[in-house]
């Protein structure tokens, strides 16, 4: 089998599975409205065939409009006198082609539903797999890549459908339109086919350019999202280096190249457009002549031929236009199938208990044994090695380290976002695993570094944590997370839009927003990474007062570097290199010379000497 019949065996292949999935998801509908549009093709191809009989009276020399009927039983049953009255045949072709109408929108919006449905369940199927998927998949994905597949590539998809849809109907009403010739005149009728499949089969090696230009069109539409979301999502900084130029000159050679193989592809499809159109002329023009001189046909059998082989010749061309339009677009589906298979192969397994059956108990403490992390299944690079400690429950427990030493995919797994390569985690001596990783984390709370807030009011930011908290509870959280009296001042208090990602507070506003939402989860564990680090001092100082008044209310997991957010710790854990190189007491951490702790803390006494002496 030679190459190009391998490919397009396989474009067959797509297509196919393609349609099986569209069929899979609608169900008995996609049955119903394959019937729909038998049914459509049929009162069509009737109100054409009652033409001929009107045709037959033009040129009569009488005055005797009554059209005689064949002789049937059923036609005998209809009009005993086989015969009908002019003004009867154009009633029952004004009420038939009404009656099509009529279908014809019903049958359009029945298609419209099927489609929309199929597209939307994709689209949360995508959705869904990704919101389920284990954490540590992200970690290599761009963002971007999944927008781009929720947004461009379902939009794209939603368009193969679509022409997928009209495929099928073109077919059907082109079967519908042969059927009627057929009882006209098969020669003609067979004629006019083999015309039509010479043509289509002509178009082929610009079907094969179209799947050709999806391809390239999903991989530039990839790129033009890449370069607009990383540009949106670090506007400030590209505006502070003064880089907006670098960005537009990105995206301009993007959009140029959009356009580029843009031009090609019309050019490449306009010329099949031309050749089927010359094709058509010279068809429609040997149609004509072996009619009448070959065939001697009635001149009321040739007008109907000519009107139904003048609806045949579109529809052939827009068989070859679909097609095009399906194969351009079904690039994005297998990109999406793809997409939607490595999230399901990643996907995150539910608790194996019922989530009523209550929470994990964390009265004595999480106990970290032996815990080993590397990315990619274990078989990248490892992060944190051979690591033991405990956190003492209703104590506070401070992580140090240098930057890049392992504290956040400490902290990561603690939160049950990634799961240890090797070693247990265990709450109350029960190791916390994937059956009950989801619940441990309806107790954890969690406040990052970089803190997201929705493009919402203050409440609507707060609830995310507990959706059905009153507002005296919101009240509560902001006050202990050192928020109610800037809170308080705002003109709407708590109903202030904070403008996307909490553009319009500041960074220690938002991050004393972010830890009141923590509170109000009301944890088990709460965990700080660097999340005090755009706080003055005097702010910093106040929420680690507030954080040592909740000593015994929870177990707590601070990561800083900063004293005031160490100073109240019980217990401290020193990283370096991926490895725990200290554990022991604040206090004796402290005192001992050359701990960890003493030069962390000397050295940045000694950075803060200047400062202080001016």
């Amino acid at each position: 089998m030679s190459k190009s019949s391998i490919f397009r065996l396989s474009l067959f292949r797509e297509a196919a599975a393609f349609g099986a999935v569209m069929a899979q998801i609608g169900g008995r509908r996609t049955w119903t409205a394959l019937i729909f549009l038998i049914l459509g093709s049929l009162t069509e191809g009737i109100s054409i065939l009652l033409l001929i009989p009107l045709l037959h009276l033009i040129g009569r020399s009488d005055q005797n409009f009554t059209i005689k009927l064949p002789d049937n039983d059923l036609v005998r049953w209809l009009a005993p006198d086989g015969t009908l009255q002019l003004a009867t045949v154009l009633c029952v072709l004004v009420g038939l082609v009404t009656l099509q109408a009529a279908f014809n929108r019903f049958k359009s919006v029945y298609m419209a539903k099927l489609l929309y449905d199929f597209v939307n369940r994709l689209r949360m199927n995508l959705f869904e797999g990704i919101g389920r998927a284990r954490w540590g998949i992200f970690t290599r994905m761009r963002s971007s890549d999944l927008d781009h597949a929720l947004t461009g590539d379902i939009d794209r998809v939603q368009a193969a459908a679509f022409s997928l849809l009209m495929l099928v109907q073109t077919a059907v009403l082109l079967a519908g339109y042969l059927v009627v010739s057929l009882f006209i005149s098969p020669v003609m009728t067979s004629f006019a086919v083999v015309i039509g499949i010479i043509m289509f089969a002509a178009l082929q090696p610009f079907r094969a350019r179209a799947t050709a230009f999806g391809r390239v069109l999903t991989t530039n539409r990839q790129d033009q999202y890449r370069t607009v979301s990383e540009f949106l999502g670090g506007i400030k900084v590209a505006k502070s280096l003064n880089v907006e130029a670098t960005y537009f000159a990105q995206l301009q050679s993007i959009l140029e190249k959009m356009k580029a193989d843009n031009i090609n592809y019309v050019r490449n499809s306009t010329i099949g457009t031309a050749l089927f159109q010359i094709a058509s002329v010279v068809g429609l023009s040997l149609f004509i002549y072996v009619a009448l001189v070959r065939f001697n046909l009635s001149l009321a059998e040739i007008v109907v031929l000519l009107l139904v082989f003048m609806r045949i010749a579109p529809r052939f061309m827009e068989l070859q236009t679909q097609a095009q339009q399906v194969l351009i677009n079904l690039p994005a589906y297998a990109s999406m199938r793809s997409l939607q298979t490595l999230f399901d192969a990643e996907r995150e397994p539910g608790d194996a208990a019922p989530q009523e059956s209550g929470k994990l108990s964390l009265d004595m403490g999480l106990n970290i044994r032996s815990v080993s992390f590397a990315y990619g299944d274990g078989t990248g690079k490892t992060v944190v090695s051979d690591i033991t400690f405990g956190l003492p429950a209703g104590k506070v427990t401070a992580l140090i380290g240098p930057s890049g030493s392992g504290k956040s995919t400490i902290a990561d797994m603690l939160l049950g976002l990634l799961e240890p390569t090797e070693g247990k985690i265990l709450a109350d001596g029960v190791e916390i695993d994937e059956g009950n990783r989801r619940r441990w984390r309806d107790q954890v709370a969690y406040v990052p570094q970089d803190v997201f807030l929705l493009h919402d009011t203050i409440a609507a930011n707060l609830r995310l944590a507990a959706p059905q908290a009153s507002n005296d509870d919101l009240w509560t959280a902001l006050r202990s997370a050192q928020a109610g009296d800037f809170v308080e001042r705002l003109e709407h208090q708590l109903d202030t839009v904070v403008g996307d990602r909490g553009v319009r507070l500041s960074g220690g506003e938002r991050q004393r927003i972010a830890l009141a939402r923590a509170l109000l989860r009301k944890p088990s564990l709460l965990i700080l990474d660097e999340a005090t680090s755009a706080l003055d001092w005097q702010n910093q100082s106040l929420i680690a007062q507030s954080i040592d008044g909740l000593r015994g209310a929870m177990t707590i997991l601070t990561i800083a570097h900063r004293p005031s957010m160490i100073a109240f710790a019980d217990w401290v854990v020193a990283m370096e290199n991926g490895r725990m190189v200290e554990v022991g007491q604040y206090q004796r951490l402290k005192e001992k010379s050359g701990s960890r702790l003493s030069r962390m803390l000397s050295g940045e006494q000694s950075d803060r000497e200047p400062a202080d002496a001016t």
